[in-house]
């Protein structure tokens, strides 16, 4: 009698936790907060981000018009969103455009039936990357389109997670299959390159200034859209290798971006990373809740 009163007590607890974690779960469905996704999950969305470029630049040299300056990228589940410098109602299809032309929208499961899903997409935005989260939707930004020196301030140890984030998203993720990262100096030294998810042949060292800006990537697909046919380059470098050797002199290609570890005086972007995981992104007017090293 006394055995089977444990067992009914026992299963009373099991029964009374399942219910507790349902709830939790359900409460969580509702609170409206961005959870993060597992690593396929991350990767499809990163692929249908890279399938939306290649669309737009293909439909844009069919239509011998000049590719748009894109300014963010966000994928909400069922949109994805390309937000223009300037206005352009002009979208190439799949993508379609808002009354205002500064923006060009699509249902990402319309990509699959445009022919661009087949190989590894070329397109000449493969330096845009996530920052984060807003509302619990991906926002994403070309570096190449921030012309001068990026830098990454606020807590150290949460300046080198975003860091290595965004190295790894490109040099392993498909939207940067044209883009190299050229860490120099301290930067190929631990504990950044300790931090790094991948070890792709998209990642290269570089002890100095001059050996960094001479690297070249010869390895560009053969059917590079038009505006692809440079492979991107990101200069990632510390802020004491940036003052030491002179970097806000340095001969930047336009197609090249610069991402700056710690605090400079004479940073064209400042991006503030903060330690609940949220960004101040300045000037570039980009709202981030939670940054990518936070859910990636």
């Amino acid at each position: 009698m006394t055995v089977f009163l444990v067992l009914f007590v026992v299963l009373g607890l099991v029964l009374l936790g399942a219910a507790a974690a349902l709830t939790r779960r359900k409460l969580g469905s509702s609170s409206g907060q961005a959870r993060p996704a597992g690593p396929g999950a991350d990767r499809k969305v990163l692929e249908a981000v890279a399938l939306g470029l290649q669309a737009l630049a293909e439909g844009r040299a069919r239509d011998a018009r000049r590719l748009p300056v894109v300014q963010t990228v966000v994928h909400s589940g069922q949109r994805l969103t390309a937000r223009l410098a300037q206005a352009d109602v002009a979208a190439p299809s799949p993508w379609t455009s808002d009354v205002s032309g500064k923006e060009w929208s699509l249902d990402p499961a319309s990509l699959r039936a445009t022919g661009t899903s087949g190989g590894a997409p070329t397109h000449p935005y493969s330096l845009t990357v996530t920052l984060g989260l807003h509302r619990g939707d991906r926002v994403l930004v070309d570096l190449a389109q921030l012309p001068g020196p990026i830098a990454l301030t606020g807590d150290d140890h949460e300046v080198l997670r975003l860091a290595q984030a965004l190295i790894t998203e490109v040099v392993s993720g498909p939207v940067g299959h044209l883009a190299t990262v050229v860490l120099v100096g301290s930067a190929t030294t631990p504990p950044v390159t300790d931090g790094l998810g991948s070890r792709s042949a998209r990642l290269y060292p570089a002890a100095t200034r001059k050996e960094a800006l001479a690297h070249e990537d010869t390895g560009t697909s053969a059917g590079a859209t038009a505006g692809a046919a440079r492979t991107r380059r990101l200069f990632v470098v510390t802020a004491a290798q940036f003052r030491d050797e002179r970097w806000a002199d340095a001969p930047l290609r336009e197609t090249d971006a610069l991402l700056v570890l710690g605090w400079i005086t004479d940073a064209e972007w400042q991006i503030g990373v903060h330690t609940d995981g949220s960004l101040d992104t300045g000037r570039l007017g980009v709202l981030v809740d939670t940054h990518t090293a936070r859910f990636s």
